[in-house]
């Protein structure tokens, strides 16, 4: 089965639609060509628009943005990520949690994750306290 790749022209643009789309894409995309997918999200401006993406009332569009700070790792989305992982949708709530994971830690991101172990989800103050102990 093929699946059919949004317009790329669509993607030039920053375009809120079109990064969830691009998204999207990724998400259904099972052949080896993810990494352009990857690159277009980058270039069509989704490490900015991520944080902006995750601040909406929409889950679908929450879970794009997690998805894009997961696939687009950079500093500015700590601040973002971390009210997300007690997002009320479990499906937005973990892979926020991954995309934490996968930033580079910086002091911002070792003091969003001392807040997480210390007052955050139950379930991820244990882990919260091993990413802080690893090295």
């Amino acid at each position: 089965m093929t699946i059919a790749r949004p317009d790329r022209a669509r993607w030039r643009r920053v375009d809120d639609a079109a990064l969830i789309e691009l998204v999207d894409a990724y998400e259904h995309s099972f052949d080896e060509g993810q990494s352009p997918l990857v690159r277009e999200m980058a270039a069509g401006g989704g490490v900015e628009a991520a944080p902006r993406l995750a601040r909406s009332d929409d889950a679908a569009t929450r879970l794009a943005a997690a998805r894009l700070m997961h696939l687009l790792p950079d500093e500015r989305h700590v601040a973002a990520l971390e009210p997300l992982i007690g997002d009320p949708d479990p499906a937005v709530a973990g892979l926020a949690w991954r995309a934490l994971r996968n930033q580079r830690r910086t002091p911002e991101w070792r003091a969003a994750v001392e807040r997480i172990a210390a007052d955050g989800p139950e379930e991820r103050r244990g882990t919260a306290r091993e990413w802080l102990a690893e090295r």
